[in-house]
Parts: C-alpha cells; structure tokens; sequence
C-alpha cells in the first residue's frame, strides 16, 4: 500500500516534470489517475472506489493549498545550492526535507482515507499481494545480479539521473563521475530487503483486519514508525548511503562546467514557479469549498 499511497505525491508532483500546457490537466487529474491504480491493485468494488474518489480530491486540496508552498521553498533552496555547487551538507538538508515532506503527505493520506482497508475482503488482499508481487519483480531481478552488474546498474542509473538536471556530460567528465558513483555502496539490496519486510507486515495486518478492524495509528506504525524492526534494520545502511552519496554530488559540482550548473538552476527555478502558481490556485479553490474542507477538521474522515 505504501507503493499505491506512493502514487499519490507522483501524480501531485508530476505537474513539476510535464510541460506547462499539461500543468493543469495532470494536477487536476491526479485523483482519478490514483484511483485507478488503487482499482488495480485492490479490485476495489464500485463503492469503494466512490468513497476513495471523494476522499482523494480532499487530500489533494489539503495537498495544493499546504504542500506546494514548501516545495517552491525547498525548491528555491536547491536552486541557489546548485549555482555555486551544492555542498554535502546542503544537499543532505534537503534530503531530509524532501523525505520529511514525503511522511507527512502519507501521514496525511492514511489520516484522509486509511480507514478504507476496513472493507477489503480476503479475496482483495490476495488480489493485491499478487499484484504487490509482479511490482517487485523489477527489485528481485536486481538481487540475482553479480556484483559487478549490480554497480554497472546502480551507476548507470544514477549517471541518466544527473544528466536529466546538468545536461550531459563531456567524455573525460562522466569517466570521472562514473569512478566516483563507483565508490558508493550498495543501497538497494537492504532498501529491497526493507520493503518485503514492511510488505509482510502490512498484508499480516490487512489480513487481520479483515476480522478485528485496523487503526490508523496501527497503518502510521507499519508504514512511517522508526522503530518498528524492518524500519531500524534499514536506517544504518540509508543513513551511510545518503552521507556518502552527499560526498559524492559535492565532488562531482566541482567537475561541473558553468552552463551545466546554470542549466540546472534554471530547471529547479521553473519548478519552483510552477508549484508556486499551483499553491496560488490552491487557495482560489479552497475559498470555493470551505465547507467541504472545514467538515474534515483537517484530521481526514
């Protein structure tokens, strides 16, 4: 369920990769688009896929009218960083940051529409632990990967991923950003190995609740608690990631040509005004519904 949540903060943020003349359509939409994966992952009946619809469009204009704001802010931050070449500690702030922002909009989520697992049945929680199987295949053919495929992966990825915000890069460039990438360490196997354990414990609990009923609180432990087992297993080894990966990008900004860091203020910079106007318009909507939204009392339903 964390994976279809997920989908939730994409479909919101999708307006900030598309073009501008899809702004619009792609926020708006957003609702639908998640609740047609929830529909394919659930086999939700037509009622509940009615419940869900109306309880997405008030998570997303608690989403616009709250969040959007601090992604312009968090997005301004990173612009003026990448001008002068983002230091380790500035982009593990933002890290941070974006991972903060990430639990409080699924806090949200399972506060506004949680409480929906209620009504899944047996047959529905089969449903989507076959589902959650066939989008995990992709992760389990990482594992069957040598060591060397496994970096060639990891780096290779990583490489498009810069090159989607600094431009490409020059051949004497990349050959020194791929010998750097190389020294990081193996994150995914341990984010693979913390996944499937946090996946058992929610169909364990939906299973469960199928017969005494589940909280949101009980949802919160699963999918956001720090404490849980699979949650501490895994905090060494992402904390070690992401301190070595900050490492790394504070190198490779020194390697960086002018242009390709202007290039990548400039994209940040356009993302910022996008969820700017998108937070604007957020609160034109909210005048025109306040009764909707004041029913909710901002603790979901």
């Amino acid at each position: 369920m964390n994976r279809i949540i997920k989908h939730c903060l994409t479909a919101a943020c999708i307006s900030l990769l598309a073009g501008c003349g899809m702004i619009d359509f792609a926020y708006n939409n957003a609702p639908s688009f998640v609740v047609s994966e929830f529909e394919d992952a659930f086999d939700l009946s037509a009622s509940q896929s009615r419940q869900l619809d109306t309880r997405l469009d008030q998570f997303f204009n608690w989403h616009r009218r709250e969040e959007l704001g601090r992604y312009r802010q968090m997005l301004e931050r990173a612009a003026l960083s990448a001008e002068d070449g983002i230091t380790a500690a500035e982009f593990l702030q933002l890290n941070n940051d974006v991972r903060v922002a990430w639990q409080r909009s699924l806090e949200k989520a399972i506060d506004s529409f949680g409480d929906l697992v209620v009504t899944l049945d047996q047959k529905q929680i089969e449903h989507y632990q076959r589902y959650y199987r066939k989008a995990a295949e992709e992760y389990h053919d990482y594992l069957k990967k040598s060591a060397q495929q496994r970096e060639i992966y990891r780096v290779q990825l990583s490489i498009d991923r810069l090159e989607k915000l600094f431009g490409s890069f020059a051949e004497d460039q990349e050959e020194k950003i791929m010998a750097r990438l190389q020294q990081l360490p193996d994150f995914y196997e341990p984010w693979i190995n913390f996944r499937e354990a946090r996946q058992q414990a929610l169909v364990k609990a939906l299973s469960s609740a199928t017969e005494a009923g589940i909280t949101r609180q009980q949802l919160k432990t699963i999918l956001l608690d720090p404490t849980t087992d699979h949650a501490r297993a895994f905090e060494p080894a992402r904390r070690s990631y992401w301190q070595a990966y900050a490492a790394a990008l504070e190198d490779i900004s020194a390697w960086l040509t002018k242009g390709q860091r202007q290039r990548a203020v400039n994209k940040l910079q356009k993302y910022a005004r996008i969820a700017g106007r998108l937070n604007d318009a957020g609160y034109v909507e909210a005048e025109k519904s306040v009764p909707s939204l004041t029913m909710t009392g901002g603790q979901g339903i």
